[in-house]
């Protein structure tokens, strides 16, 4: 008898919350019908999800909601859209909040990016912020490293003797001493663990932050046990965590004082003055470090893929090199503003191969209402960034790559308030856009430039022929 009333409790409480679950996001946008508990989760494959998002998309304006087991997501895949939610004043702070998620707790705990909206979080932000501006972008300083940096990877280059090869270990040492130049000031020879240890930090992020995975460990913790792929990149994410915190620890003891000003630095200072803890500075290392890889990097190759995908843009900008730079010297900053049609290249392979086209979950603070529909706090939000970058609607032929796109009819640079630049979404927009835009620009224009300078790219003609494809 007790058995048979804890049952029929257990199914009254059940519908109950159905019924209230149903009724809170009713007035949701409409989407794809749902399967009871799986939702759309099965219709939307890990390997096409994007495509798949792309595809449903079309059939809605703008904005639509799927299920992704009992999560309502809530989908933005036009650029007006996106800009009125997650830019405008009206919703840029309701839209910019974080999900409780697997990444936020166990992962990157006290951090910046996956913390939800707070006074801590916004103050970790402009901290972050301050750092980058100071001992980053700021600085003239930048400039010599990164063309040390370059000069490196230009003699690895050559060392290859006109022999194919893949350039994404090569790039890998790049932005990364990079991004550790910025954040403990030191930068680590060929083959050092730190450099392994950061491509691999790198590429597990990278599976993990597919929206599935986050879907799955947010909703089944345990899946992060039982399944060997998420098992692997969860622990090397952890054991990266640890390391990175104890070697720039180690860095910070060894140098007695003499530590040149860093992110390290400056969040040491704030942590001893009692306005963050030594939580908060890990965290924030470890997403500068894997922030600042994790963009960078695929940016990068992605360019070097269009240079060799497309010779006579190569031909193009190396005769702007010539014509500016010369060959006495590595390209520089102040180069950058004279050279329209290598920041036109830079650009169009931003929108053409759109290296992050679905950025992290945000959710909403607060319950709001937008073009009748009434969204709850808490809603997840993701924005499909490919659908903008390949929106047929407004760019011409979206899946030809055509740098001249980006440039007037006197070929110099379209202005920043140009649509077509607001449209680039790669480093994000509104309250969550990337605070280190600027510094991945750089460096992303001075490898290359320095690049096409000393080399001449050709395609292996027994490797394929890189298309655009979307990537999470």
């Amino acid at each position: 008898m007790l058995s048979e009333i804890i049952l029929g409790a257990a199914v009254v409480l059940f519908t109950a919350y159905i019924y209230q679950w149903k009724r809170k996001y009713s007035q949701m946008p409409p989407g794809p019908k749902p399967l009871p508990v799986l939702g759309n989760f099965l219709e939307i494959k890990e390997a096409s999800m994007i495509d798949d998002l792309t595809r449903l998309g079309s059939t809605y304006d703008g904005i639509f909601t799927v299920h992704f087991l009992m999560t309502p997501t809530l989908i933005l895949d036009q650029f007006h859209t996106i800009r009125d939610l997650l830019f405008s004043p009206l919703y840029a702070d309701i839209f910019s909040g974080r999900v409780n998620s697997y990444f936020s707790k166990y992962l990157l705990p006290n951090d910046m990016i996956f913390q939800t909206a707070s006074d801590g979080q916004r103050y970790l932000r402009k901290l972050t912020f301050r750092g980058i501006k100071q001992y980053g972008t700021a600085l003239k300083n930048v400039e010599h490293l990164a063309q040390a940096e370059i000069q490196e990877m230009i003699n690895s280059c050559r060392k290859r003797n006109g022999v194919s090869f893949d350039p994404w270990d090569d790039l890998n040492q790049y932005v990364s001493n990079m991004v550790l130049l910025l954040v403990c000031g030191q930068r680590f020879q060929p083959g050092h663990q730190t450099l392994e240890i950061c491509q691999n930090v790198a590429a597990d992020f990278e599976y993990l932050f597919h929206y599935k995975n986050q879907i799955l460990m947010d909703n089944v913790p345990f899946s992060t046990k039982l399944m060997p792929k998420l098992r692997r990149a969860c622990q090397t994410m952890k054991n990266g965590y640890n390391y990175f915190a104890e070697i720039i620890d180690k860095i910070s003891q060894e140098s007695k004082d003499t530590m040149p000003d860093c992110l390290y630095t400056l969040l040491l200072k704030e942590r001893e003055e009692g306005r963050i803890s030594n939580e908060n500075v890990k965290g924030v290392l470890m997403d500068a470090l894997v922030g600042g890889i994790f963009t960078t990097k695929p940016t990068m190759y992605t360019a070097l893929a269009a240079m060799v995908n497309f010779p006579e843009v190569q031909k193009k900008i190396q005769e702007e090199i010539q014509r500016v730079v010369g060959n006495d010297r590595l390209p520089g900053l102040g180069d950058r503003n004279k050279m329209p049609y290598t920041r036109a290249v830079e650009l169009e392979s931003h929108r053409y191969y759109t290296p992050v086209s679905l950025p992290g979950p945000r959710n909403t603070t607060q319950d709001c209402t937008y073009n009748g529909y009434r969204i709850p706090k808490g809603t997840v939000v993701i924005y499909n960034v490919w659908r903008v970058h390949h929106d047929e609607s407004f760019w011409e032929n979206p899946f030809t790559f055509d740098p001249t796109r980006f440039l007037d009819e006197h070929g110099e640079l379209l202005p920043l308030e140009d649509e077509k630049r607001q449209r680039l979404l790669t480093f994000g927009i509104g309250k969550r856009s990337c605070i280190a835009e600027k510094l991945y620009r750089v460096k992303i224009f001075l490898g290359l430039t320095s690049i096409l300078q000393n080399f001449d790219l050709t395609r292996d003609t027994s490797e394929p022929f890189l298309h655009p494809t979307p990537h999470i």
